[in-house]
């Protein structure tokens, strides 16, 4: 007497390809280049915008506590200042690849898009 039933499970990168998809992401290889370049893009702009909420905040904190420092205060508002180029220039990045990817054809560029982290 056999009480057990043969279970076949598909495994699914989300990250990497639609899990809805019935083709495989492996068997075509532009797909796959698209989909690697789209979640390098994603990392380093995610890993960008981690960087720039850090620097924000800690320019915010020595901002704060310059106690009144004019030294300290310029210092920190220069700091404050560098945080916001660095993001209007990951904005302007991502902005620029997507403008690129659409006028040349490159589908890996042109319908780029954030994966965003979730639970």
């Amino acid at each position: 007497m056999n009480l057990t039933k043969p279970v076949h499970a598909i495994v699914c990168n989300p990250v990497l390809e639609d899990c809805n998809k019935t083709n495989s992401i492996s068997s075509d290889p532009t797909t796959y280049i698209n989909s690697a370049i789209q979640t390098v893009i994603s990392v380093f702009f995610i890993f960008g915008l981690i960087y720039f909420i850090f620097h924000f905040v800690l320019a915010g904190y020595h901002m704060i506590s310059s106690q009144g420092d004019p030294k300290k205060y310029e210092a920190s508002q220069k700091s404050l200042l560098y945080a916001l180029f660095g993001i209007i220039i990951i904005f302007s990045i991502f902005a620029i690849l997507r403008l690129v990817g659409t006028l040349f054809g490159i589908e890996g560029l042109g319908q780029l898009k954030i994966n965003w982290p979730t639970l």
